[in-house]
């Protein structure tokens, strides 16, 4: 998989096929035997620049049938959880699966994420998308996560849930995670995170506090700097906790 870039910064996911674009045909030996850094032109002389695509523009193009979470918000999950190469992730709310295939990115050969998704035809869509990745460090479910976990006691390093009752599957969440372990819960209304806040209480996490991240971007202009008038604000809010005791509180 590459990725070509116009002129205008439009990104467009090529596989080892002619790409057909109204600006014309770019044959299939030549994406083939295009190298990252290459300039290729349409028979119409449209040109395109071949970059080796990132998670982010993968995740950007990939096939969805919902919105998806955003870098800025799994960005924060990231920094305040410090999860990196090795850890170990479950998941819940999948959608199209972009925290899953961020999570992967971040976790490694030697890492692992599980995903739980209740809809088969999400399930469907995530498939199609992780099969455009080389990851093998997934586990996907179709499978309602109020059932309960498949994993083990005291295994996971954290629990991240997109979910509309998040608080329905926080006592299990607990028991997964390992001690020092933390879970995250995505909430687009203050009224979810709320009840969330009271059942992490009752359950025995530690150190609850609710974050949202809002990105800014600058005009750059000639003596008229100044921050762009259309910004990405409030997506969602991000509740932390974690897991401080073996056992829940009594």
């Amino acid at each position: 998989m590459k990725i070509l870039v116009d002129r205008k910064n439009r990104k467009y996911v090529v596989h080892d096929e002619e790409f057909h674009t109204e600006k014309g045909v770019i044959p299939k030996d030549v994406i083939i035997n295009s190298q990252v850094g290459d300039v290729v032109e349409t028979h119409l002389g449209k040109k395109y620049t071949v970059i080796e695509p990132n998670i982010n523009d993968y995740i950007e193009l990939m096939k969805r049938k919902c919105a998806i979470l955003l870098p800025q918000d799994l960005g924060l999950v990231v920094g305040f959880t410090a999860i990196g190469s090795g850890s170990h992730i479950v998941e819940s709310g999948t959608g199209a699966g972009s925290s899953l295939l961020f999570f992967a990115n971040i976790v490694g050969p030697t890492g692992h994420v599980s995903s739980y998704e209740i809809r088969e035809d999400f399930t469907k869509v995530i498939k199609e998308n992780i099969a455009g990745t080389d990851f093998e460090n997934i586990t996907l479910y179709n499978q309602d996560v109020t059932e309960g976990f498949n994993e083990d006691d005291d295994s996971i390093d954290l629990v991240f849930l997109d979910l509309p009752k998040p608080d329905e599957v926080i006592n299990d969440a607990y028991r997964i995670l390992k001690t020092g372990g933390f879970i995250v819960i995505y909430s687009p209304y203050v009224e979810q995170f709320q009840i969330v806040n009271k059942m992490l209480n009752i359950v025995g996490f530690e150190n609850i506090k609710i974050r949202e991240g809002n990105v800014r971007e600058l005009e750059i202009k000639n003596n008229k700097t100044r921050p762009n008038s259309r910004m990405a604000g409030h997506t969602g809010y991000l509740t932390f906790a974690r897991k401080m005791k073996k056992t829940k509180k009594e």
